[in-house]
């Protein structure tokens, strides 16, 4: 831990370089852990982004995570949304990461998951536990929800009786952290022209008025296929 030098007589003790760096990595380790960023995407890096076709979109994504304490974004969020496969996750997992980095608390949720808690809340049960989840998200500085307005991530929106709630829990939940100081990142295969149609003009006016939407074209299915391809290439 401390090394010992003695200089014209006198010892001086000061941290070990080697072990600054493992407590560094240990606590950020431990902040991943915490903000709940799942683990397959702590090694993936916004280098790693396979694809041409969005390459400036995602540019503005790398500025936006490494200018993410600066005035200027501030109340500022992102929608990053296109088909299966096109690297959204893995995009605002690195805008989450860098933001850890920079000391800011980050939550990590799917949409589905959000969503239940939400209407759970919105009954006239009181449920603690629930609640302090909920608290626990909206106090984070930096909140990245994955397949937001997807149906098939809960069941709630099969049901035509409970769809309306979701949508209004949706709308309650989203204009209450646009007005707070917590930075949103929103992941979703529904491109921005599409909600008004499917839920509304009061959330698309919401997104559209506080969120810089950007479209990932780029699959990343491809690379992933040839990649598992090339482990039976060479001989084992």
């Amino acid at each position: 831990m401390y090394k010992f030098v003695d200089i014209e007589g006198e010892e001086y003790a000061f941290i070990d370089p080697k072990y600054k760096k493992e407590l560094a990595k240990k606590k950020y380790e431990y902040l991943l852990l915490k903000s709940e960023i799942p683990k397959f995407y702590w090694t993936i890096e916004f280098s790693d982004y396979k694809g041409e076709n969005s390459k400036d979109n995602l540019e503005k994504v790398i500025q936006y995570a490494k200018n993410i304490n600066d005035k200027k974004f501030d109340h500022v969020h992102l929608y990053l949304y296109g088909n299966n496969n096109s690297q959204k996750t893995a995009i605002a997992c690195n805008v989450g990461k860098e933001a850890i980095k920079q000391g800011l608390n980050v939550k990590f949720i799917l949409a589905g998951s959000l969503i239940d808690k939400l209407i759970k809340v919105q009954g006239y049960s009181y449920i603690e536990e629930v609640e302090d989840e909920i608290k626990k998200i909206k106090n984070s500085d930096v909140l990245i929800i994955d397949d937001i307005f997807d149906p098939n991530k809960s069941i709630l929106w099969k049901n035509p009786d409970s769809a309306s709630l979701v949508l209004t829990a949706w709308d309650m939940f989203i204009r209450e952290m646009v007005s707070s100081n917590t930075k949103m990142i929103l992941t979703s295969n529904i491109a921005i022209d599409i909600i008004p149609k499917k839920f509304g003009e009061s959330i698309y006016h919401l997104i559209d008025r506080n969120f810089i939407c950007l479209c990932f074209f780029d699959d990343i299915k491809t690379y992933r296929k040839k990649k598992f391809d090339n482990l039976f290439d060479s001989k084992m």
